[in-house]
């Protein structure tokens, strides 16, 4: 019954394949093609640096190895901390569960099916990035291919240590604490420790360690360089077998593999006995809901507060209040936050370390951080401002019912993308600009500009996700990889692109002026640009809206 159980997926990949439009292989292909890319341009930088390594007489090739043990820790501890989050979803939350906790089948069964999905879905990723680094590892020591092969036959063992140990933790987690909202605490702190372990390897600065000034230093840890990392863990096992088998010492290799081996089957017996007695208890007890403990009297929300002062009788509160609870009842909502709160963080460290060391260099970096800021916003609102229209999903015939006019659904849309954004970008700049010392023309023209690009990439983001909604998508994935999200990201990286070089004429002329030029403002260029811009931003904004809201009028639910 495994058998077919295993089965039925390799028939659902093929059905799943088989079914894709012309456009859906397009862009797959495309990904795939960008994603070949992306590991070609690791490969091609993980091999200069272990060349160089290697050529640095006596603590090159010490170095190498601790960046491998290094790598190999880090892809363990990623590959636990994957499958916790995985496993959470797939072992108590998958939609065939139901089906297949029913149907006459085991426990141990149907825990091993699933465990074989978490497995998979949690590190085929992660090792993915990791083959460059061992590919460019193979060909700087001349290993050749059975190298390769044998770093592929020990990650079998690798992971499934690796999964075995967050699979377990999951099962042990939800059966000392079976309720749903451990998932939802677990998600948070995940992505919280994914954040803060992202922040700190930045502010490490680890280039500083391959910098031929900074050799010297990592000389002085000969010492440390020697000794094991986590000589306990499966990843100091591997990187040994490795080692050994580069040496030529292919006893030591094979005593290694065999530790790997051993233990992977060790740690997965221990799992299923674990599943064999917890497994059933916990699904029940993650199926169970929370009891209400708030009293059934609604009060005002402060939204219909601030619209009956300003004496308005618009819905916009009541939506908006729909909107707010709905956005933070979603815990993916705050683990993406988090990791915005990183990637900023990042950023600004960033823009603080910039090698500049002349003050027009500093303010031309701070007026082409415009770019930037445009491209972040837009890929923000890819993921958060342009599925909004399409998340309504199968409720948005109640609202269609209601008395509430589309106009009114997608300006409650904008304001509740636009003010977090207009905070968020207002940040970037202002703390740009600060941190480069730009100068006040600069400081003034990039903030004005941030905040006229940040209104209009709102309200493209309302529009384009009206003329293009996906009420029966459940997965907000499918809503932004579809026709329309690429669509709406083209023509925002457009706008983008096109606000920059209509403002490069006037800053052009500042640094003119700057550098001593008497006659460098032409004032009928810059109101010409000025009057483009304006024309540009109006026409982005409301030729999308205008579309979407006739688009929106004339849906019908099918």
């Amino acid at each position: 019954m495994l058998r077919h159980l295993l089965a039925r997926k390799l028939v659902s990949f093929r059905n799943a394949v088989l079914a894709q439009t012309g456009w859906e292989l397009g862009r797959n292909a495309a990904f795939l093609m960008v994603g070949f890319w992306m590991l070609a341009g690791l490969y091609f930088g993980f091999h200069r640096l272990l060349r160089y390594l290697d050529s640095v007489q006596l603590v090159g090739p010490l170095l190498i190895w601790k960046l491998t043990a290094m790598a190999l820790m880090t892809t363990f501890s990623m590959i636990i901390l994957s499958t916790l989050i995985i496993s959470l979803t797939t072992f108590y939350y998958s939609y065939d569960l139901p089906f297949l906790i029913r149907a006459p089948l085991s426990a141990r069964t149907v825990f091993i099916d699933k465990s074989v999905e978490a497995a998979f879905f949690s590190s085929w990723m992660i090792a993915l990035a990791l083959l460059p680094f061992m590919l460019a590892l193979g060909a700087v020591k001349s290993a050749g291919l059975p190298f390769l092969a044998l770093f592929c036959a020990l990650m079998v063992p690798f992971l499934v240590i690796a999964t075995s140990l967050g699979m377990a933790f999951t099962l042990l987690l939800m059966y000392l604490f079976p309720s749903p909202r451990t998932r939802d605490v677990i998600w948070v702190m995940s992505s919280f420790s994914v954040a803060l372990l992202y922040v700190l390897v930045r502010v490490s600065q680890p280039e500083k360690l391959v910098r031929p000034d900074a050799l010297m230093l990592v000389s002085q840890y000969l010492g440390y360089l020697q000794a094991p990392t986590a000589p306990y863990l499966p990843s100091w096992w591997m990187t040994q077998a490795l080692a050994a088998w580069i040496g030529g010492k292919t006893a030591v290799a094979a005593r290694y593999a065999a530790m790997l081996a051993g233990c992977a089957v060790a740690v997965y017996a221990a799992l299923l006995w674990i599943a064999q007695r917890v497994y059933l208890a916990s699904y029940s007890g993650a199926q169970e809901g929370r009891r209400g403990r708030r009293p059934i009297a609604v009060d005002p929300t402060w939204e219909q507060a601030l619209f009956a002062r300003m004496r308005s009788t618009s819905s916009i509160p009541s939506l908006y209040w729909k909107e707010r609870k709905c956005f933070f009842r979603d815990v993916t909502h705050w683990s993406q936050m988090v990791l915005i709160a990183a990637l900023m963080c990042v950023y600004l460290f960033s823009i603080r370390h910039l090698p500049l060391d002349s003050p027009d260099l500093k303010s031309l970096v701070s007026f082409l951080n415009l770019g930037i800021a445009g491209f972040v916003l837009s890929s923000l609102g890819l993921r958060f401002t342009f599925p909004a229209i399409s998340l309504e999903g199968k409720s948005f015939w109640v609202l269609r019912a209601a008395p509430v006019s589309v106009g009114t659904l997608m300006r409650e849309k904008f304001l509740f993308s636009v003010i977090p954004m207009l905070l968020l970008s207002s940040i970037l700049v202002l703390v740009s600009n600060h941190l480069l010392q730009a100068d006040w023309f600069i400081s003034w023209l990039s903030f004005g500009t941030i905040i006229l690009m940040t209104v209009t990439l709102c309200g493209m983001g309302v529009g384009f996700g009206a003329v293009f909604p996906r009420f029966n998508i459940p997965n907000i994935h499918q809503i932004e990889s579809s026709a329309g999200g690429f669509v709406y990201m083209a023509a925002c990286l457009f706008y983008v692109g096109l606000t920059v070089a209509l403002e490069a004429a006037p800053v052009q002329m500042h640094f003119q002026s700057r550098f001593g030029k008497h006659d460098a403002w032409r004032w009928p260029v810059v109101a010409y640009c000025a009057g483009a811009l304006a024309a540009a931003s109006l026409a982005a904004f409301l030729v999308p809206w205008t579309i979407g809201r006739r688009t929106l009028e004339r849906h019908e639910e099918a």
